[in-house]
């Protein structure tokens, strides 16, 4: 989404820019839902919490997103933990004034709608590809199904981090894993599947539908 867009303009004119250092906690589970977020730089963490201590992180979430959408639910609690997975800045803003502020604006409306429809689309990804236990996996997967009719895949680092719901750093170091398994090789903005046969040995055939 286009940070020249007419949402990240709202947040900038009426949020509160907010900035946490690496690791501080946004929200946690369970607790009351009031404000929405436009993430203006670094990574969003969403994870779990378990009663033992345990935490299970769920996805990462880049610059030009939203998080915090449970507070336009009813009733409006956190269903995740947030925390900072990078050095991270972000506009804050009431979920009820950020709908009043689109109301009435049809292309507002529908730009907000847009963000959900990719986060619907981001969460699709997100859901299939929690299946697997191991990074090399899921990236092997990603690559073996979007090379079915050309061995080129088009995709940046950061966008399958973005779809495999990875961080950015671990999805560079899981693609580099493959190609020094000779699977893959890396290029400017393109990857070139070189072996799709061990990609697919790689995730054992649960190819993404």
């Amino acid at each position: 989404m286009s940070s020249a867009g007419m949402i990240p303009a709202l947040f900038k004119e009426h949020g509160i820019l907010r900035k946490y250092a690496k690791g501080e906690i946004i929200f946690y589970k369970e607790t009351t839902a009031k404000d929405i977020y436009y993430v203006k730089s670094g990574q969003v963490r969403a994870y779990l919490l378990y009663p033992d201590g345990e935490e299970r992180t769920l996805c990462f979430i880049g610059p030009g997103n939203l998080i915090g959408e449970e507070a336009f639910g009813n009733p409006s609690i956190r269903i995740v933990c947030a925390d900072a997975a990078s050095d991270l800045q972000c506009y804050a803003m009431d979920s009820r004034q950020l709908l009043t502020l689109c109301s009435g604006q049809l292309k507002s409306m529908h730009e907000l709608l847009e963000f959900y429809m990719k986060k619907i689309a981001l969460l699709h990804g997100w859901i299939f590809y929690a299946q697997f236990l191991h990074n090399e996996e899921k990236v092997a997967c990603l690559l073996y199904s979007a090379s079915s009719h050309t061995p080129f895949v088009h995709y940046t680092h950061e966008q399958i981090a973005s779809v495999t719901g990875m961080s950015r750093i671990s999805a560079t170091k899981t693609l580099n894993k493959l190609k020094k398994e000779n699977l893959i090789d890396l290029s400017y903005k393109k990857i070139k599947v070189l072996d799709r046969e061990g990609l697919l040995a790689v995730f054992k055939g649960m190819e993404f539908i």
